[in-house]
């Protein structure tokens, strides 16, 4: 039988380590930031979402939280790791059940999806962005020949 019937079971599971975990290192989160990591466009969420985000926008560095918040997951799942116990199964169940959902914790906790130091690009990314560039250019310099040869003045 599933741990988790629901997304919402799923998400105030994860919510509440994540707020323990803050407090834990001694940077307990703002009622903002503890709110939201509810937040979704589609999905179960607080009824006061929309104020709260209009909040966060006006107040919060949004960068900076999504590390804050990437990190607290990751000493989560390291320290589960280690021990092995029954809350590293719970977490990943919980993970798992939401992701059958669109949720912006989703995002928050999967380090891959969050910048740690600003963007970061593939490697050979800028090679291959120049590269296009320049066929771009040329191919527009041929463009402009051809035009020229068969539609003279």
């Amino acid at each position: 039988m599933p741990r988790f019937e629901s997304e919402r079971e799923a998400k105030e599971y994860l919510v509440g380590r994540i707020v323990d975990q803050a407090k834990r290192e001694g940077t307990p989160l703002t009622e903002v930031e503890r709110k939201m990591l509810y937040f979704s466009e589609s999905g179960w969420t607080l009824p006061d979402m929309m104020q709260v985000n209009a909040e966060f926008e006006r107040d919060c560095d949004n960068d900076e939280y999504e590390r804050k918040i990437a990190g607290l997951a990751q000493r989560i799942e390291q320290n589960d790791k280690a021990e092995a116990g029954p809350d590293q199964a719970a977490w990943g169940e919980a993970v798992e059940k939401l992701s059958e959902g669109d949720h912006y914790l989703l995002v928050l906790i999967d380090p891959r999806l969050v910048s740690v130091g600003g963007t970061t690009r593939p490697p050979g990314d800028l090679l291959r962005l120049i590269l296009t560039g320049l066929a771009c250019s040329i191919g527009m310099l041929i463009l402009m020949a051809v035009y020229r040869h068969f539609f003279p003045r």
